[in-house]
């Protein structure tokens, strides 16, 4: 499966302090039950600074926007589900 990931700098830099529970980033499941099948990618991490990835899979058409802040805390992989199924 092919999931397109595009990064949109908002040319910002992060105003506040990243989250101590996540110092390698976060994983984002998207689908309701983690048994449901689902693609995922690697995100660029970290971001550069304040933004967002515009994820859409190639198959399926499922696509969703998530927001960066360019701190350790930003999102690593990106798991969507299948709107195939």
């Amino acid at each position: 499966m092919t999931v397109n990931v595009i990064w949109v700098d908002h040319g910002r830099e992060p105003q506040c302090a990243p989250n101590p529970n996540f110092p390698n980033g976060v994983d984002v499941d998207l689908r309701r039950d983690k048994e449901q099948p689902g693609c995922s990618a690697d995100l660029p991490y970290p971001a550069k600074r304040c933004g967002h990835h515009l994820v859409q899979c190639d198959v399926c058409g499922y696509s969703v926007a998530i927001t960066t802040a360019g701190r350790p805390d930003d999102p690593r992989r990106i798991t969507l589900p299948c709107k195939s199924n």
